[in-house]
Formats: C-alpha cells, structure tokens, sequence
C-alpha cells in the first residue's frame, strides 16, 4: 500500500474508489439485514414460495457484497501498480549545463598594461610584435619601454575590453609569431606573454 499523499492524484482515485466501494458494500449489508429481519418478522405471514424468493435474493445480495469488496480490492491494486508504473517512467532531472568560465578582461584607457614578452626573437621580432599589437582594433597605443636579454616591456594602451588570449592571439594572427600567455594579472595590469620557438 502506497503512502496517501493529498496532491497525487493517483492517491485521490485510490481513496474516491475504496469510498465508493466501502458505500456500495456497506448498502448492500445493510439491506441484506433489512430483509433477512423482515423475513423474520413475516415468517409466519409470508407464503412459502416469497420467503424462498426473499432467500435467494438474500444470498445475491450476500455474493454482491463480497464481489464488491474484490472489486474494491483490485482497484486498490490497479491504482498502486500505476503509480508504480508512472514512477518508474518519470525522467530524471536533467543536469544544468556548465557555462564556460569568463575570462577576465583587462579594462581599456588609464596607464596602460605593463606587458613583459618572454624569449623575443630579436629586435626585428619586437617592432613586428609592436606592428602587431598597434593594428589590433582595441588598441590605442604600445609603446616599448624596455628591451634587454630577449625581454622586452610594452605599455599597452586599450580603447576596449581584451582578454590575454585575446591579445596573444591578435598578435599571433597579425605577426604569424606563437605567443603563449604565462601570467595574465587584469586587476593590477600585469601580462607576461612569451614567444614560442622551435627550442622552447
């Protein structure tokens, strides 16, 4: 037996039945009672063949009530196995899907990104890195500040939002050059960048 539960539908059928059932058995008793007492009460007044008429339908009455009671029975049985049924069927929650996180951008205007390149293949590489960087559509200015030991610095000035993999990628489609970002530090405006070569 299923445990009854007011918003399941399922459950209101189950009980509206049992009820119905319950009713119609218990009228059923009640008027096999009826008549079996004023058969009693006639008997002496009743001819013959009308008391056995009263017997057989008293025990029609008697076979009602327990089909009755079967019926209500199986429909106990009925509405349970559907419930079953249907719950088996529900499908499972589905999973929410997982956004991709954002990458945070560096914001546009102010002093500028200090951005420091890594492995830079020589001075003709850095001016076509710089080339590069000044073509891009965000960029409002890239000045080099610094170049020694195959490091350079650049002060990167932005008009719009860019993410590092932005800017490396940028640079990459305008110079041709592999630019791998190691660090990228939006919120103090820091971005380490290195040229990818063949050695490393």
């Amino acid at each position: 037996m299923t445990s009854e539960n007011p918003s399941n539908p399922n459950d209101a059928i189950d009980r509206a039945t049992r009820i119905i059932a319950q009713s119609l058995a218990q009228g059923l008793m009640e008027a096999e009672v009826i008549i079996a007492a004023d058969r009693d009460s006639r008997a002496q007044m009743i001819p013959p063949q009308l008391a056995d008429t009263l017997d057989r339908f008293s025990a029609v009455l008697t076979r009602l009530v327990d089909h009755t009671e079967q019926l209500a029975e199986r429909m106990t049985e009925l509405t349970e196995a559907v419930t079953a049924l249907a719950d088996t069927r529900q499908p499972a929650p589905a999973a929410s899907p997982r956004l991709p996180e954002l990458e945070p951008s560096f914001a546009p205007g102010g002093e500028g990104i200090d951005v420091t390149i890594a492995s830079v293949p020589g001075f003709q590489g850095l001016m076509e890195l710089q080339r590069g960087l000044v073509r891009l559509p965000q960029v409002q200015s890239a000045a080099v500040r610094r170049y020694q030991d195959d490091e350079a610095s650049i002060q990167l000035v932005l008009s719009q939002p860019m993410t590092a993999t932005a800017i490396a990628e940028g640079i990459t489609t305008g110079t041709g050059y592999r630019i791998f970002v190691d660090e990228s530090r939006p919120d103090s405006l820091r971005l380490k960048l290195r040229f990818l070569t063949d050695a490393n």
